[in-house]
């Protein structure tokens, strides 16, 4: 127990200080210090310029580099400097808990599988399917054994006392990146066998009698099946990418053959045009040559005809207005009629 205490107090002591932290922030290799502390030290520390920077004209802001107190990897402080690096919440509350004089054990989580209305303080955490336990739900739903062998139990008070910068961030991480049984809320952590399918610790209940494993080794079991599937897949895609290029050629032959024969098409049509516009004019002025000769000639029948008959028109009143006159006159006059019109 004292050497568990000893190991709390040295995850909340501050490595340049050597107390407990003050206002903590973190660096870029996560390691946390207190605000004040990692300010002064940047104060000792030799400004450098960052990659960005070299080779500026002078205009640009300088970024000084320090390197951590404890790992020595470089951290860049940028424009704000010591005021710009984030805050770490989860540690200054871890500590702010202790300060206060609460006990990680009076403060312990309750089981997360547990009814409602009848919490009972967890005594194991299990850092692969991040779930607490009590310890009659750890004997029925976690026995250390089968796939379950190969997990991680953790107490509260190491859980709890992991708020390190490091800690936080593989959690946050796992939190990220595995998914959750949408039923219960707890992230999948076993692989059903009969059923084929991921379940989380609060479906085990549904699945007793069922063959499980744990998740990394079922997926290493699936991998060969989905490998050899996969290879057919490729081979059936080269099949395909091969058709499709056989296609594809095809489909260029007929273009080129449609724009070649549009192209004839289009060449007999102006010959075809040109030659009915040809006969056309030929036409037109035949026509026209034939009836203007015709026009001609029956322009002049119709000019002789018309002086026939306005000469009879004469010859017809002459003898109306004879018939018309005295006997005497018409017997003088008849003489001279039968000359001029007989």
């Amino acid at each position: 127990m004292a050497e568990s205490m000893q190991e709390r107090d040295d995850v909340l002591t501050c490595s340049i200080c050597m107390e407990r932290f003050r206002k903590p922030v973190m660096l870029t290799c996560q390691h946390s210090f207190c605000r004040e502390c990692i300010a002064l030290y940047a104060e000792k520390s030799k400004p450098v310029q960052t990659d960005e920077t070299s080779g500026s004209t002078g205009n640009e802001d300088v970024h000084q580099l320090i390197a951590c107190p404890v790992c020595r990897s470089p951290t860049s402080l940028g424009r704000k400097g010591v005021a710009g690096l984030p805050p770490n919440f989860q540690l200054a509350e871890v500590v702010q808990r202790f300060s206060s004089g609460v006990t990680v054990e009076d403060d312990a989580p309750y089981c997360s599988l547990c009814e409602e209305g009848n919490h009972v303080k967890a005594v194991k955490f299990c850092t692969n399917c991040g779930v607490f336990y009590c310890e009659e739900c750890l004997a029925i739903c976690h026995p250390m054994r089968g796939p379950l062998k190969r997990h991680q139990l953790i107490s509260p008070l190491e859980y709890l006392s992991q708020e390190t910068s490091q800690g936080q961030v593989n959690r946050d991480h796992q939190s990220t990146q595995q998914p959750s049984c949408a039923r219960h809320g707890q992230p999948f952590g076993l692989y059903c066998e009969p059923c084929r399918m991921v379940i989380c610790m609060g479906c085990v209940v549904e699945h007793q009698g069922h063959a499980m494993r744990d998740i990394p080794s079922a997926a290493e079991n699936e991998k060969p099946g989905v490998l050899s599937r996969t290879n057919e897949l490729e081979k059936v895609l080269g099949e395909t990418k091969e058709s499709l290029s056989g296609v594809l050629r095809l489909h260029s032959k007929i273009q080129e053959n449609q724009e070649l024969h549009t192209e004839e098409v289009e060449k007999a049509y102006c010959a075809a045009l040109e030659a009915l516009q040809a006969w056309r004019q030929h036409s037109l002025d035949g026509i026209r040559t034939r009836y203007s000769q015709w026009s001609v000639e029956c322009s002049a029948i119709l000019k002789h005809l018309q002086l026939q008959a306005q000469e009879m028109e004469r010859m017809v009143q002459a003898s109306n207005d004879l018939l018309a006159s005295m006997d005497v006159e018409f017997l003088q006059g008849s003489t001279d009629f039968t000359k001029t019109y007989v």
